[in-house]
This record gives C-alpha cells, sequence and structure tokens, in this order.
C-alpha cells in the first residue's frame, strides 16, 4: 500500500485543536488543511536535507575533476565522466563554491549521508 492511499486517523483532541484554530470545518476543509500542513512539512524536511547536505559537501575547487581553461574569460568545467550535465560548465571568472545539482559527486554524498 502506497503512503498516499492510507487512512489518517484523527482523534477527538486533535480534532478540537482544529475546531479551535480553523472554526468549524467539513471533511472538504480539513483535508485541505492537513494536505497544507504536510507541503509544509515536506517543504522543511527538504530545507533540512539541503542544510544537512552542504555540511558534507565538497565544493567544486576542491574536486580533482574541476578543470579551467583560458580564453578570454576563465571557464571552470567538470571532467567527470559520470556527469549528468553535457557541458559540464561551473561558472565563469570566479572558482566555484558548492557542486551543482547534477554533480555525479553530490549523489554520492547524499548516498552517503542517507546511510547514517
Amino acid at each position: 500500500m502506497q503512503l498516499k492511499d492510507r487512512i489518517v486517523i484523527i482523534s477527538e483532541k486533535n480534532m478540537k485543536h482544529i475546531n479551535a484554530l480553523y472554526g468549524k470545518c467539513s471533511i472538504d476543509e480539513l483535508e485541505r488543511i492537513v494536505n497544507n500542513m504536510i507541503d509544509n512539512a515536506v517543504i522543511e524536511i527538504n530545507e533540512d536535507r539541503r542544510r544537512l547536505h552542504m555540511d558534507n559537501i565538497v565544493s567544486c575547487s576542491e574536486c580533482e575533476y574541476m578543470k579551467m581553461y583560458d580564453y578570454g574569460n576563465r571557464i571552470y568545467y567538470c571532467d567527470h565522466e559520470d556527469r549528468t550535465d553535457e557541458m559540464g560548465k561551473l561558472c565563469v571568472d570566479d572558482v566555484p563554491g558548492i557542486c551543482p545539482e547534477w554533480c555525479p559527486l553530490r549523489c554520492k554524498i547524499d548516498d552517503s549521508s542517507a546511510a547514517k
């Protein structure tokens, strides 16, 4: 059974609190309220994951796969064979900070953080 197909049981105590906050509400209103709360919780969880990830992340400036060429501007790019971005462009002129979403090493960091 998928999580979205599960039934949520709201206790009388929780229903009293919801009615105190929102007034008497119908099932449709209650569904909207609960779904909004879940949406907000998911946003906060993702923000926490990003913060945790940032603590573990290797910056491109420390990465052995970061390369640079100079044609008037210094262009930094990723030379990792498993990158999902075709060009691998990181930035122009400044040394890159954190690695981009498509970085193959970022995935490995995410996996090792999830295993903890």
